[in-house]
This record gives C-alpha cells, structure tokens and sequence, in this order.
C-alpha cells in the first residue's frame, strides 16, 4: 500500500474479469447460433442410438461444440455453461428430445467448464491445452454417465472402446471449434471478445 499527495491509503486493485453488456450479446448470440447446430445434432443422434454404444459414444461430443467454441471465443468465466444453457434452452423445441437437450448442455457445460478453469485459467488457449480441456470434459462427462449405459451388460473391451471413441470425439470436436473460431474472427465478427482482441494485439 502506497500514499498519495494527501496521505490517503492507495489499494492495488485486482483485476476481476468482469462481463460487459457487449461480452454478454456476444454469447447469447453465439448460443443462438448453436442451437441451430444442436437441432441436426440431435436427430443425428437419435438416429444412431439403435446401433449401439459405440456409436453414440462417437457422436456425443458433437455436444460439446457450444461450449469449446465459447471457452476459446469469450475466455470469461461462466461463458461455457452460459452458452451450453442457453443454447440447450434454445433448442428444446425443436428436437426429439426436449428437455434432455437442456440436460446435456447442462452437463457438457459444468464440466466444460470446470475443464477450461483448470487447463486454461481463461488466458492461455493453444492447441495443446484445448486438446487437454476437451480430453478431461469428454471422459469426465462419459464416467457421469456409465449408471445410464447399464454398465454390468457391456463387455469391457466393448466399454474400453466406447471410452476411446467418446475422448476422441470430444477433442476432434474441440480442435474444429478451435479453428472455426479462428476463421470467423479473421473476418471481423468476433472483434468484441477476448480471441477478437488478442489477434488485434498480434497484428
């Protein structure tokens, strides 16, 4: 602590990464536009349920496209589960399962962001730590989810492989959005969020 020219105490201010009205526009916008993602993902996946396990545990992580998309873009805390939500809310109407779409994004969005907090600290994002962030949601989120898999009828190698293709689907998932984001932020749309900014500071 300091003192000024007339000896009041000076506190260093932290800095706490507060959202703006800007910030907050942008990932409802993002979420909205997600949802129209999720609608097609939805019926995709319910088309492939009845082929089993291993099928739906590779498209799972298309789920988790909203929430990769916003850790990367926004880089706030609370910006994952946000854009999960919202966007989960938004789709609710339009696909086959209703109030289940709001269930996962729910889930993908908790433990995305858990996984963002603990790999990133919303600062560092290059491709290696994506690729672990995205990792650690999709075993975590598979695990949560065993009780409803009826895991004592599935044969190990089986449920081995239904791990594998799960991960790989949510870090092929994280890597796409990773490079999406990049594309759309060289076009300018993305100028008012943190990704927006740090490539203005390159340039």
């Amino acid at each position: 602590m300091q003192l000024n020219s007339v000896d009041q105490p000076v506190l260093k201010q932290t800095t706490r990464p507060r959202w703006s009205t800007r910030e907050l526009l942008t990932a409802a916008v993002l979420a909205m536009a997600f949802a129209a993602l999720l609608v097609p993902f939805t019926y995709l996946y319910a088309a492939v349920l009845s082929l089993g396990i291993l099928a739906r545990s590779a498209l799972t992580g298309l789920f988790f496209m909203p929430a990769a998309f916003a850790a990367y873009t926004l880089r706030k805390p609370g910006a994952v589960i946000f854009v999960s939500l919202v966007s989960g809310l938004a789709a609710i109407p339009f696909t086959p399962y209703g109030l289940l779409v709001l269930g996962i994004g729910a889930l993908t969005g908790a433990i995305g962001e858990a996984a963002c907090w603990l790999v990133t600290r919303y600062r560092h994002f290059s491709l290696w730590r994506v690729v672990l962030m995205s990792f650690a949601t999709g075993l975590v989120e598979f695990l949560l989810v065993l009780f409803s898999l009826r895991v004592s009828q599935i044969e190990p190698p089986m449920l081995v492989a239904a791990i594998v293709l799960s991960v790989i689907g949510f870090v092929v998932v994280g890597i796409v959005a990773r490079f999406l984001a990049d594309a759309v932020a060289r076009t300018g749309a993305l100028n008012n969020t943190a990704l927006g900014r740090e490539r203005e500071k390159r340039v």
